[in-house]
């Protein structure tokens, strides 16, 4: 068996810790995951862990952080981006959105940890993060829908609604199904400009081909 790598064994990089440790919480859980079933993933022992994190939610919240931070760094940018039509932005985030999403995974966790798992002391930045880009996207629709781009009913529901759905993707999508992500990410920016009301193409396109109705 590996002898655990100690502080005197020189620097233990911080990425591995919350990378090993994003992948636990992912697949046990947070509740169901101890300190030492971190340090032991990460091949350190309990006291170098201890040197990193003081307890298990620094280490969440430091996924946590992380991850919404690369997000928002990535997307808040191109919503904000007055040089691209409302339209463009939004065909760029959900692709962006999805991608993100389906490369870091593990990161994203289950159950919604930012409000169900987190210290209080620490969840207030984790909605914060969440926020902005809400507002960015609802702000980016908002825009759509004063230069004639986009029309929908209820520019908040409808973010919310686009939100939801793409969210969504990460509990059921498979590289190993019948489409690619490439394939899910071309359909669902074509669902959201058809929520939207900003159809560039015939709803085949989003949905595939219609199945015949007949009656039984």
């Amino acid at each position: 068996m590996a002898r655990k790598k100690s502080l005197d064994d020189g620097p233990v990089p911080h990425d591995q810790i919350l990378k090993h440790a994003s992948t636990l919480f992912y697949e046990r859980g947070f509740g169901a995951t101890s300190i030492r079933d971190i340090a032991n993933a990460a091949g350190i022992s309990s006291s170098t862990m201890y040197h990193h994190f003081t307890n298990k939610q620094d280490v969440l919240h430091a996924v946590v952080s992380r991850f919404m931070t690369d997000f928002v760094d990535a997307t808040v940018p191109v919503l904000r981006d007055a040089g691209l039509s409302p339209t463009e932005r939004i065909r760029r985030t959900v692709r962006l959105h999805i991608e993100i999403s389906e490369d870091r995974r593990p990161e994203l966790l289950t159950g919604n940890p930012i409000r169900n798992a987190l210290a209080p002391e620490n969840r207030d930045h984790g909605l914060e993060l969440q926020r902005t880009y809400h507002d960015a996207v609802h702000d980016t629709i908002d825009a759509g829908c004063r230069s004639g781009e986009f029309v929908v009913r209820d520019v908040r529901i409808t973010t919310m609604a686009i939100l939801d759905m793409l969210n969504g993707i990460r509990e059921w999508f498979s590289p190993a199904g019948p489409l690619t992500r490439a394939e899910i990410v071309d359909r669902y920016v074509d669902l959201v400009m058809a929520v939207l009301g900003a159809r560039t193409a015939g709803p085949e396109s989003a949905l595939g081909p219609a199945s015949p109705v007949t009656d039984r």
